[in-house]
């Protein structure tokens, strides 16, 4: 299985996330997940909004304009839900990948877990998690379960948007 693991800090500690570091990782039954690539985006002026970003996030061997949309796109909505670690800590984490049901090549649900704990990620380090559902498998995403994604104390529209929006957009990274 493929999986996401989003990791975002504080770098700046300025109480905000400031980095958000994206690793794409296959996993591995019984030793280390391997790390196939990486990408990164930063929010240099601490307005909440992605002002730089590299890497391949579509998973089509180069890095471009579409790569810098889609990555852009992505790291904006995390930087929405509140979910980091101050200074250069890895502890808290975003575990997202998707599940084919019908096994037909077409995903039916994608999974966010939110992790709290180094390592390789395991149910015992689960904090919470969202999903978004396709499902009469059209290839949209049109039923989501979700919680306090942006930890405001509300469970409300903003929450369904971020989980719509991180969901359809890693289905776009084709990393699956």
């Amino acid at each position: 299985m493929r999986y996401l693991k989003v990791t975002a800090q504080d770098r700046s500690a300025n109480g905000r996330a400031d980095t958000v570091l994206l690793h794409f990782f296959e996993e591995t039954h019984g030793g280390e997940d391997k790390l196939i690539h990486k990408a990164y985006a930063l929010d240099i002026t601490a307005d909440g909004k992605v002002d730089f970003q590299a890497g391949d996030v579509n998973n089509d061997g180069k890095e471009n304009t579409k790569d810098e949309r889609l990555l852009k796109s992505f790291a904006d909505a995390f930087l929405r839900l509140n979910w980091f670690n101050c200074g250069n800590i890895w502890a808290r984490y975003l575990k997202i990948f998707v599940e084919d049901f019908a096994k037909d090549g077409s995903p039916d649900t994608v999974r966010l877990h939110f992790h709290d704990g180094v390592g390789k990620p395991q149910d015992e380090t689960i904090a919470y998690t969202a999903s978004a559902y396709d499902t009469n498998n059209d290839g949209e995403l049109d039923w989501l379960i979700h919680f306090d994604m942006d930890n405001d104390g509300d469970q409300d529209a903003v929450d369904q948007k971020l989980v719509s929006l991180l969901s359809t957009t890693y289905l776009k990274f084709k990393w699956r």
